[in-house]
């Protein structure tokens, strides 16, 4: 304890005999590190809690499952999406996110994408899902879409259907779809609806708007 007050005393000691301008000098020097820290500190915290404020709150949640998926289109149909369904601008917006997945690869992204669709799945917060025919027909084995025509009518549609032996259409064939053109998905991508969605009349708005 002596060698602390000693050392506050001398301190105090030598900024005593300096100028104003030799003591920001001597400060600088000393306790420039920490300064930087706090204030590198304060910025991040400042950041931090204007990202949470400027967070929008999603209208829409339409998650892609697949590799190599077109992230210039993903931002354009984003946005394309926004425009046309959303009010409230400010404060809302479509969101579309896309998760690595290949089934023959235990590559960890590919893992950890795997687990996040389960997590969001289970939770009801995709609406709109995209996913390649193989895994549309294990989700379709497991009965766990949501039927498209017991949300919105298909019968002037001129789309290919992924129907089941109920005659209830469960995906539709994206390539079909001219408002996804900008993805530049091929014929194997279909589009669904996972079985526990809680956002059917926004689905329904989606529907009504690719039937234009």
């Amino acid at each position: 304890m002596e060698g602390v007050t000693t050392l506050k005393i001398n301190i105090k000691e030598i900024l005593a005999t300096m100028s104003p301008k030799e003591r920001m000098a001597y400060i600088w020097d000393y306790y420039k590190f920490h300064i930087i820290g706090t204030i590198v500190a304060i910025i991040l915290l400042i950041s931090l809690i204007t990202s949470f404020d400027e967070k929008k709150e999603v209208y829409l949640n339409m998650t892609i499952v697949g590799n190599g998926v077109n992230s210039e289109g993903v931002v354009q149909l984003q946005e394309q999406l926004t425009n046309k369904l959303v009010i409230d601008k400010t404060n809302e917006e479509v969101l579309i996110q896309t998760l690595n997945y290949d089934k023959s690869s235990r590559d960890p992204v590919s893992l950890a994408g795997v687990q996040k669709l389960a997590a969001e799945i289970s939770t009801g917060s995709i609406d709109l899902l995209i996913v390649d025919k193989e895994l549309f027909e294990e989700f379709s084995s497991q009965q766990s879409l949501l039927a498209l025509n017991d949300v919105t009518s298909f019968d002037t549609m001129n789309i290919k259907k992924q129907e089941s032996s109920n005659n209830k259409i469960y995906g539709l064939d994206t390539s079909d779809l001219n408002l996804l053109t900008s993805l530049e998905f091929d014929e194997n991508m279909i589009l669904c609806i996972p079985g526990n969605t809680k956002n059917l009349n926004r689905i329904n708005e989606f529907f009504t708007l690719i039937s234009e």
